[in-house]
Order: structure tokens, then sequence, then C-alpha cells
């Protein structure tokens, strides 16, 4: 019997693994991939996500697989182009990458890895108390634990399981995208064509290598079944106005599609078992605060697990974790909206475009909110929105 189970060994349950082998528990991740893999979301390492990375000791190791960031240059529909400049250090990282560290850090600290796919949670007492997994070899083995930590993303498995998930409104978005060559130098932004209730997103990994994504809603990919590539390359186009498209670019690796771009949970915690990162929720991946959540999170939920196993109530343990996340993911999810709202109204991002051109301090107090530097309350409110449409 272990202290805890992990489900994914992605940067949420990475990180708690880490922070829990840390401390001496003993603690299992389970997970069904060979690492390592790729995974081409979530290579967006913005300020919130470097400073977790530096307080978990794997920043340097990371930084020399990344690249950095200078800021956002921004192209909404009808809107004259907008650089966004970062005011903390920010990094460009594949997945393959990121997620080898941490996982290696974890399994150094002492963690076990479990190479296996869950398949049920195990029950006891109207509680959680493990979980049944299958290897490699093909056997049903049953690992208990005092508690288990849901980090198996979007759609886990693990919140389903306990009966945690929300059903979707079906207004998700799906991204579709890969690594390509091609796309020449992107001068260490983050570059976004938006528009329509669409975008076009280049992320630069290197001088060569671009994580490129079409993310478009559900209704539309489905016209493309007969030739999505086509399809792709005409959103692609159409959004990049003329400056970035397919036209030049060839994919290395395989063509990758994700959605829907939505995931919600009644709660994120039972008797028993917490969730973190993706599988508490999921936030559209425009704002670019997907491993800043699942960093942070970690590091909420380990401390959860370490005062619980330390002798605190498990009720209270986690109804604090629990209250942190909804009020977190709450104003992360309003920040995120507002923004789409600025983004996707063409009159609106005319003027913010205008104003932020003018005043790139409103840029700065932007980038701060999604990267976490401040609380959103506070970087971005009724004010600042007066401010980008005075």
């Amino acid at each position: 019997m272990n202290d805890v189970l992990v489900v994914g060994g992605g940067p949420a349950g990475s990180a708690t693994a880490l922070l829990l082998a840390r401390r001496g528990i003993d603690v299992r991740i389970v997970e069904r991939a060979r690492f390592p893999r790729r995974k081409v979301c979530g290579e967006y390492l913005n300020g919130g996500a470097v400073a977790a990375l530096a307080r978990l000791g794997v920043l340097e190791t990371v930084r020399q697989r990344a690249e950095p960031l200078q800021g956002v240059r921004l192209v909404a529909s009808g809107a004259p182009p907008v650089v966004l400049p970062f005011s903390q250090p920010a990094l460009a990282c594949a997945r393959e990458d990121l997620d080898s560290v941490l996982l290696a850090a974890a399994v150094a600290a002492g963690a076990t890895l479990e190479r296996a796919r869950v398949e049920d949670v195990v029950r006891r007492d109207g509680r959680c108390s493990g979980l049944a997994v299958r290897g490699d070899d093909g056997r049903l083995v049953a690992r208990e634990a005092r508690i288990v930590v849901g980090a198996d993303g979007a759609g886990s498995l693990v919140a389903r399981k306990l009966g945690l998930t929300r059903g979707s409104a079906g207004r998700g978005r799906y991204a579709i995208g890969g690594h390509y060559t091609g796309f020449g130098p992107l001068d260490g932004c983050v570059e976004m064509y938006a528009g329509d209730g669409a975008y076009f997103a280049l992320n630069p990994l290197s001088a060569e290598r671009t994580n490129v994504m079409v993310v478009v809603p559900r209704a539309r990919l489905a016209r493309w079944s007969a030739d999505v590539d086509a399809g792709v390359g005409g959103a692609a186009a159409a959004l990049g106005q003329g400056v970035r498209s397919f036209a030049a670019a060839s994919r290395s690796g395989p063509r990758v599609s994700v959605g829907p771009l939505e995931h919600r949970v009644r709660r994120t915690t039972v008797g028993g078992a917490l969730l973190v990162g993706d599988a508490a929720g999921f936030l559209d991946p425009f704002t670019g605060q997907g491993v800043f959540l699942a960093l942070t999170g970690a590091e909420r939920a380990a401390a959860a697990v370490i005062a619980v196993l330390g002798g605190a109530a498990e009720r209270d343990a986690f109804a604090a974790y629990a209250a942190w996340r909804e009020r977190d993911f709450r104003r992360r999810r309003r920040l995120a909206r507002a923004v789409s709202l600025l983004i996707e109204a063409p009159p609106l991002a005319r003027r913010a475009a205008l104003r932020l051109a003018q005043r790139p301090d409103l840029g700065v107090r932007l980038t701060d909110a999604l990267a976490g530097a401040v609380p959103p309350p506070r970087a971005f409110g009724i004010a600042l929105l007066g401010q980008l449409l005075a």
C-alpha cells in the first residue's frame, strides 16, 4: 500500500509527486505512456510557470532545453498588430522535454513510476481507496493508497469514475496542428492571429521548429471532414492576413488534434481523492495559462495531501484546496472570457489595439495577470477594461 497514488505523469502529476517525495512520502505515479512522449499542447511557459519551475528546483534544467520568449504579437481581425511585452522571463519548451524533466525529478526524489493503464478506481467504506490498473503484461492489479491524485488531464478517467465531471455545453473548440519548419523567425514572440471565433497561434520552439495550432469551433471542424489539411490551411491563411500561412511550411511529426477544449467538474475532491491540473477543469488555451495552472495547482494539492498525511482532518484540508481551486479558476475563466471578447469583437479589438499601442503599460498589466504575477481581480478589472476601450 502506497501513501499516495498519482494518476498521470504530466506537469501536474509529476510536480505533485516531486513535492510529496521530497517530504519522504511513499508516492507512486501511474502513467500509461512511455517518456519522452510528444505532446504539442502546453509548450508555452509564462512567467508564472517559470517561477513555479524555479520553486521546484528544475528551472535551469528546463531552460537548457527551451527558448526565451519576449512577448506576444497579437493580430485581431480588423485591428492593427500589437506587441505585448513580458515583464517576467517566459519560455517556449517542447512538452517532451518539459514532461521528461519533471518526471525524472520526481523519480530521482523517490517517487515510484509504474507504466500501466488505470481502468477503475477502488472504493472502500464510501471513499476512494485505490486504483485498478492494467500493466504491460495484461494483468489487472489493485493498487491501494491513502490518497489518490487524479492528474490525468482533460477528460480525466479518475474524474469520470468518481462521478465528478459535468456535462459539456457542446460549444468547445478544437485545436489542430503540430510541429512545423519553414515559418521563419518569430523574433522571440508568440504570434496570435484571431477572429471570427477562431485563432492561429505560432510558438517558436527553436530557430527551425515552431509549434503551430489552428483553433476553431466544433461546427467548422465538422465541415472539414473531407480534407482537414485544406481546411486548416485555409483558416490559417485567412487569419494570418497575408503575414503567416502554411504555404512554405512542412510538418515534422504527426498532425495533432485536441478537443473539445472544454472540461468541467462538479467538484475537485471526494473522500480519499482530489483532482489537479486539467483534470480539475480546463481553460481554453488562448491565454496560455495551462502549465502555470498545472504547476501552481500541484503545489496546493501537495500541501493538502501533506497536511492530511501529517494528521490534519482530510475534510478540512481538502475543502481548503477545493475552495482555492474554485476561486482561482473562476477568476481566470472570467479573465480568459474578457480577453476573448476583446479579441473577437472587431470594434473592440481595434479600439483595444490602438490603446495598447499608445499605452504599453496596459499590455504589461494584462500579461502579468495571465502569468499570475498579480491576482486577476487586481490586475484586470473594470478599470483596466475602461482604459483599454477609452
